[in-house]
């Protein structure tokens, strides 16, 4: 596209060679290039620089984005203009004044500068610092507190504070191992005194984790409690060792032998052989855990459950020991394995989520226990942990 000089009446190939035409050429030795015009000679070229407003001096005032004809008009803008004059601002108002005196007439008179008395508690302000003072001293807000921590309850005096330690029964003396309240710190001492629970226990059994009051009762339970009868044959020893040409190892766990007694007795089944055995193996299962696990009413039963299960601190009472184990899911047979071990294991029995995965854990193992306990001779602490299986 070709760029064309109007005045010359020329083409050129391109705007680099024109403007280069209109430096070059004497035919262009007076234009304005402020204005693109062209004069005649220097004389109406400089006459035009004069004369055109486009080329008048201007003196700007940037603040007010105004144009002036002189330095002198400019001035005169600039003393005598309001927005120029002194400015006094009111920070807190964002307000402008046009002296020092009317900006301390302000803030003199203003409300917003007026001095405030404050109450934080109650959020409220007064006018003056005797209004502050009164209501401080008469407001029930600001009235003496006597706080019972335990109960977050406040009382008008200190009297009546005491009168509520003294009849509330929040504040009733609490024996917190028997989990008991008492009428008064007498009967309460008078528990620690009398009570079993309390009487000094030196004489401890470290595997059942009871304590006796002297040296002859731990002994004597040393002596007589199954779990110390070491060597002494229990239900499933019996029972297996009822088959006299079964090689039977009391090491081995309760569903293994089993297995291996089927195997060697060739016992299918359905048969009557098979089921006779069955029967007094279950029989043998359910001895075996009443010796173990011991009668509801038993701490030391329902202890020797929740240490099979993990549970730390053991609970004092049975029926903090019973809440502590409803919702869990065990094994029955696995129960039994670990009481058979004498609970010389620092390993706890497995649980399990629901009864879903406990059902599959006892179908995939076969360790399966026969339910007869929640029948009315069913007094024994595992009946808490029965599931429906099959």
């Amino acid at each position: 596209m070709s760029s064309r000089c109007v005045l010359c009446d020329r083409s050129f190939d391109s705007d680099e060679v024109l403007q280069q035409h209109k430096r070059d050429s004497a035919a262009h030795a007076f234009d304005c290039t402020t204005c693109d015009r062209h004069y005649a000679s220097d004389r109406a070229l400089q006459q035009h620089l004069r004369d055109s407003p486009v080329h008048a001096l201007s003196f700007d005032c940037d603040d007010c984005d105004r144009s002036f004809d002189s330095e002198e008009a400019l001035q005169q803008h600039l003393r005598d203009s309001p927005t120029h004059g002194p400015s006094f601002v009111c920070e807190t108002c964002d307000r402008a004044f046009g002296s020092e005196e009317a900006l301390e007439q302000h803030l003199r008179d203003s409300p917003v500068h007026a001095p405030s008395f404050d109450c934080d508690d109650c959020d409220r302000s007064f006018d003056g610092e005797e209004a502050l003072q009164q209501h401080l001293r008469d407001s029930p807000a600001h009235a003496p507190s006597f706080v019972c921590e335990t109960c977050d309850r406040a009382f008008g005096s200190e009297e009546a504070l005491e009168q509520h330690l003294q009849d509330s029964p929040a504040h009733a003396p609490y024996c917190e191992t028997c989990d008991r309240p008492f009428g008064s710190e007498e009967a309460l001492e008078q528990h620690l005194r009398d009570s079993p629970l309390h009487a000094p226990r030196s004489f401890k059994c470290e595997t059942c984790d009871r304590y006796f009051g002297n040296e002859e009762a731990l002994e004597q339970h040393l002596r007589d409690s199954q779990i110390h009868q070491q060597d002494s044959e229990t239900p499933l020893d019996v029972f297996f060792r009822s088959f006299p040409t079964f090689d039977y190892s009391p090491s081995l766990p309760p569903t293994t032998s089993y297995t291996n007694l089927r195997k060697h007795e060739g016992l299918r089944r359905g048969s009557a052989a098979s089921n006779d055995a069955w029967s007094g193996y279950q029989d043998a299962l359910e001895s075996e855990l009443r010796m173990w696990y011991g009668a509801e009413d038993d701490l030391t039963a329902w202890h020797a459950l929740c240490r099979a299960i993990g549970v730390e601190p053991l609970p004092q009472t049975c029926e903090k020991c019973e809440g502590a184990v409803r919702r869990t899911h065990v094994n029955i047979v696995d129960l039994i394995e670990w009481g058979r071990r004498r609970g010389n294991t620092m390993e706890r029995v497995q649980t399990f989520r629901n009864e879903e995965d406990l059902g599959a854990y006892t179908r995939n193992t076969g360790k399966i226990f026969r339910n007869t306990l929640d029948q009315e001779d069913g007094n024994v602490v595992l009946r808490h942990l029965l599931r429906k299986i099959f």
